[in-house]
């Protein structure tokens, strides 16, 4: 698996971005965002994804790994692809899809191209659970008092972790040691991610 490339940009286009890397050009399927931020001579560092099918191999690339994340969680909805996925990371940033998604936000999905009414909502009934956002980050409201595990995802957040990373770090923590505190808990988080 290609999880990460570093190189020179030998070649853009508005969806791709060619990447030199050890004498050879990797072509890399990328957001717009990505692609118009980018230019040729450029040294750049992003996260991919290696998309294996029956007819081809193609490679995805991303700024962070939140992208990547949430690429990933959106091809595992039934009928989304590649092609869908990248489209909805050009035309909304990780926060602001998974905002839509848990306030169920059709409007905020229908208007990326290649994404209908019906997929809108296929995504958001598929994801709306898994997502895992605290009330603090989608509404702006603080989260209940003595709430252990949003308090270590906000620190994990605060440290420089995505809230993905800090979800993936925590989501096993609460189960396996029921009445943890604070500290444990982001001691356990840190040593996680540290082995990731």
């Amino acid at each position: 698996m290609i999880s990460e490339l570093k190189g020179t940009v030998i070649d853009a286009g508005k969806d791709f971005l060619v990447i030199e890397t050890g004498g050879i050009g990797f072509e890399i399927r990328v957001t717009s965002r990505l692609a118009s931020s980018s230019s040729r001579d450029d040294s750049i560092h992003i996260y991919t994804r290696l998309l294996v099918r029956e007819d081809s191999w193609s490679l995805y690339g991303f700024k962070t790994r939140e992208e990547r994340a949430c690429f990933d969680l959106l091809l595992s909805v039934r009928g989304v692809g590649a092609k869908v996925a990248i489209s909805v990371l050009s035309h909304l940033l990780p926060q602001d899809f998974y905002r839509a998604v848990l306030a169920q936000d059709e409007r905020a999905l229908v208007g990326v191209p290649g994404v209908g009414k019906k997929t809108a909502g296929r995504i958001i009934l598929e994801l709306r659970d898994r997502i895992g956002l605290g009330a603090k980050e989608v509404s702006g409201k603080p989260s209940p008092p003595g709430d252990v595990e949003q308090e270590a995802l906000e620190a994990l957040m605060a440290l420089g972790y995505s809230w993905q990373e800090g979800r993936d770090a925590l989501s096993n923590v609460g189960k396996e040691h029921p009445s943890v505190d604070l500290e444990t808990m982001l001691r356990e988080a840190l040593r996680r991610l540290a082995r990731a």
